[in-house]
């Protein structure tokens, strides 16, 4: 275990999906959340592909009965994605981030409730600084978000920590390469469906490509950019779990955060709030607690 190389890592994959969301947020004033996720994932699988065969990994199962879970990742993380992607859509960067990051606070929700863990007082003081906030980040009267959007940003949040608690689960049955490559590739149909419905505000029927001004200046770089980006944070993602125990370095991933609010500023997104400022702290606060919880755990273990 190398734990400064985890952390390295890890700033890494903060920053890649910071640029990645902060390209998503310039190319959402023409296209729809939908068309977002296809050409994201399209361009994704073209570079899955490449890294294939660089550094192949395998299509096939190590044993049987992982199929179920696999399907169920692919359910609850392309709806978490579709959800994330309307949230950068209606919201401020950063915002949106912020819901995005507080997945642990749900962490504990699920462990508690689903499967039957003990609450420590430490995880209970961060489930309610988490709590509060949420409450601060997505105070109506405040942000300026309606109820609805609200639930769209309550619910990224609690899909996410779903999808990754059954990522441990599927490295018993599949390489993470094929299980990244299939999610791509799910996503990829979900859009592609998107290009040619309107179900407002995630689709709204195809917008062809623009080829406007000079070469340089096509939508269609800063796809790929969203398609790499996205590419090297998942995989700098997993290499700083696999480098480092996840307890130790995942309070790095709250830098992403930081990247959101500065990359949203530069786009036109008005400066954060003191509550919703306060708020993004509290997250990141509760995160903390509860990843470094995790960490003690595991070596008691």
């Amino acid at each position: 275990m190398n734990v400064k190389l985890g952390l390295f890592y890890m700033a890494l994959s903060a920053l890649n999906l910071g640029v990645m969301g902060a390209l998503i947020k310039m190319m959402s004033h023409y296209y729809s959340p939908l068309e977002n996720i296809f050409y994201r994932s399209f361009f994704m699988l073209l570079f899955l592909t490449l890294l294939y065969y660089a550094k192949p990994f395998s299509f096939k199962a190590h044993k049987k009965g992982g199929a179920f879970l696999l399907g169920w990742r692919m359910v609850i993380g392309s709806t978490s994605m579709i959800l994330m992607c309307h949230n950068i859509y209606i919201m401020s960067l950063s915002t949106a981030s912020a819901f995005n990051q507080s997945a642990p606070l749900y962490s504990i929700a699920i462990a508690f409730f689903i499967f039957k863990e003990p609450i420590s007082p430490r995880l209970l003081l961060a489930g309610l600084l988490g709590v509060m906030g949420v409450i601060l980040v997505a105070n109506p009267y405040t942000s300026g978000l309606s109820w609805g959007q609200i639930v769209c940003g309550v619910l990224n949040g609690l899909l996410v920590a779903i999808a990754y608690s059954s990522l441990n689960r599927l490295k018993e049955y599949y390489d993470e390469g094929f299980v990244v490559f299939v999610f791509s590739l799910c996503l990829s149909v979900l859009g592609f469906i998107g290009l040619f419905i309107h179900l407002s505000p995630f689709a709204s029927g195809y917008h062809p490509l623009r080829f406007d001004g000079s070469w340089w200046q096509w939508d269609l770089w800063v796809f790929m950019g969203i398609g790499f980006t996205g590419m090297l944070g998942q995989f700098f993602l997993t290499k700083a779990y696999m480098s480092a125990p996840v307890g130790i370095i995942s309070p790095m991933n709250y830098t992403r955060l930081i990247w959101s609010s500065l990359f949203g500023i530069l786009l036109g997104d008005p400066w954060l709030g003191i509550g919703e400022g306060v708020g993004m702290g509290l997250i990141v606060i509760s995160g903390i607690l509860i990843t470094t919880q995790t960490r003690k755990k595991t070596h008691r273990g």
